[in-house]
């Protein structure tokens, strides 16, 4: 946790740096030059970045790894050269130099060649930045991690792509909207991103209020100045407003109002607040025909893209995690809801085999090295607990005009359950399945269980599954009890705890506890991936 006298610095960095990052447009053209100039140079990008952050840093939680592989730096060079990025990523993690998302959390001690070793998720931090702007995840595909944000970062990764996209949907020029959490949430980095681009958001809906969830006074006193920091650099940023998800009709409303104004608009939203709109305006005959949602954090399932398709509006998946930022964006010709292509000019992707404990199954887990030195955290072959398809292919679409010619698509968590944009670690999880839960209602943890579904309506849904043989149980206690545990903690826990309340996401059945095929009874349930 950052100390009052670091916050107070952040602050002023943030002050004067808000200014210039405000003052220095990017542009279409400009983009895509940065984008051919960071492809052609994936390796001189790498290679500079490894040896001063892991070779040169001493402190490195990577150069231990590499030094039990016995690779030094002149060794990592020689390999990147004459075999490529991809190649030697794979040589390394069978050599044990790979970090996985327990390890990196500080969960889990790191086991390799006899040697134990632990480390803080701060040790993985980019030393060569300077922190803008603090989030804590959970609004993204990674839970429970402190990130900082420097401005360049945001230019580097996030504007630059939004710009791409946008352009990829023909919606540079749409009025904009976001509806988004406010700090410790994702709000912020979305408003600033857009006004970034000459698209400052025309509204700024939150579906949490502060007084519901009670965020530190660090936050609270974050988020108004990030809103007049704003102000007083020349950009007119919206206040953020509170629109609860049962009134998910209001942002129909407006978005039915910009359409018939200006014939397009867009909205930045969790797919599930996207779907939540898209009913509300079928409801009220509003065809939502010329919206795009901009949406991530979850999957977009089919269940999800066919309701946001059935209100007559277009949804662009994105794939990222906060701890690298912005992967991949939607792809024009998919083959799945959540198709994106990979931005390779940011990160090397490869995939491992790995177990998942406490689920008893195995998934190709997606390790991702950082190529940008602007990244928030140094990665290098470092798990997102996340799994999926990745391929190459030709689709047609602007991306792939840019160079962009991998895919990743039906892309899940392992280590995680999400709903509402909102994610919960397995770790966390586990403690109250096989603890709290036994101890207030009796039985023992294997009549226990949390499955991640949907219903009918594409809604996500955490199912708590309780055996029908512990007899009555007051559910909504028990529904009480995991939303109280899951709270404990920072301000993003208790965001998250209260989006998942409001959404009535958890949902509790009577049947018995889904075994593994070996006949294993574990806390999480997840499905083998096909």
């Amino acid at each position: 946790m950052l100390s009052l006298f670091d916050q107070l610095k952040m602050y002023w960095r943030f002050t004067w740096g808000l200014r210039r990052f405000l003052k220095e447009p990017v542009t279409l053209e400009q983009c895509r030059e940065i984008i051919r100039q960071r492809l052609q140079n994936r390796e001189q990008n790498l290679l500079p970045l490894v040896k001063r952050a892991i070779y040169e840093n001493k402190t490195s939680p990577y150069l231990r790894l590499l030094k039990l592989a016995g690779c030094e730096y002149g060794d990592f060079e020689q390999m990147v050269k004459s075999d490529g990025i991809e190649p030697t990523l794979k040589k390394l993690a069978r050599e044990g130099v790979y970090v996985s998302v327990e390890e990196f959390k500080g969960k889990k001690e790191i086991i390799r060649g006899g040697e134990i070793f632990k480390f803080k998720e701060k040790d993985f931090d980019n030393p060569f930045i300077s922190g803008h702007l603090e989030t804590r995840s959970g609004a993204s595909r990674s839970a429970g991690t402190r990130t900082e944000y420097d401005f360049d970062h945001i230019t580097a990764n996030r504007v630059v792509y939004t710009i791409l996209r946008m352009d990829a949907y023909g919606v540079l020029d749409a009025p904009f909207a976001v509806w988004a959490p406010i700090m410790p949430g994702s709000g912020p980095v979305m408003v600033l991103i857009h006004t970034k681009i000459g698209q400052t958001p025309l509204r700024w809906f939150s579906p949490v209020e502060k007084r519901n969830f009670k965020p530190s006074l660090k936050n609270v006193i974050g988020t108004s100045f990030f809103v007049y920091a704003g102000r007083l650099s020349g950009a007119k940023l919206p206040a953020p407003e509170y629109v609860s998800m049962d009134e998910a009709w209001r942002v129909a409303e407006w978005m039915d109002g910009v359409l018939k104004k200006h014939g397009m608009c867009c909205l930045a939203a969790y797919p599930s607040l996207a779907v939540r709109v898209c009913q509300a305006a079928k409801e009220r005959g509003i065809d939502l025909k010329g919206a795009t949602f901009f949406s991530g954090g979850e999957p977009i399932t089919e269940a999800k893209y066919k309701e946001i398709a059935s209100a007559n509006a277009v949804v662009s998946p994105s794939y990222l995690f906060s701890e690298g930022g912005l992967v991949g964006n939607g792809c024009r010709r998919p083959t799945a809801p959540d198709d994106v292509h990979l931005y390779k000019d940011s990160f090397a992707l490869i995939q491992h085999s790995r177990e998942v404990p406490h689920a008893a199954v195995s998934v190709d887990a997606f390790l991702f090295t950082a190529l940008l030195p602007t990244t928030p955290k140094i990665l290098l072959n470092v798990e997102t607990g996340d799994y999926g398809v990745v391929e190459t292919r030709s689709c047609g679409c602007k991306f792939e005009e840019l160079g962009f010619t991998d895919h990743i698509y039906n892309i899940r968590g392992f280590d995680k359950l999400t709903g509402e944009g909102m994610t919960f670690i397995g770790t966390d999880l586990m403690k109250i399945i096989e603890e709290v839960l036994p101890v207030k209602f009796g039985g023992a943890s294997t009549d226990y269980q949390m499955v991640e579904e949907e219903d009918e309506q594409g809604h996500t849904r955490m199912t708590i599954v309780v055996s029908p043989e512990l007899g009555a149980i007051d559910e909504a206690e028990l529904i009480k009890t995991v939303l109280t545990g899951l709270s404990k903690g920072k301000d993003g826990k208790r965001m998250m705890a209260e989006v998942w309340a409001q959404a009535k996401t958890l949902q509790v059945k009577r049947i018995r506890p889904f075994a593994t095929p070996s006949g294993k009874l574990m806390p999480l349930h997840i499905y083998r991936p096909r």
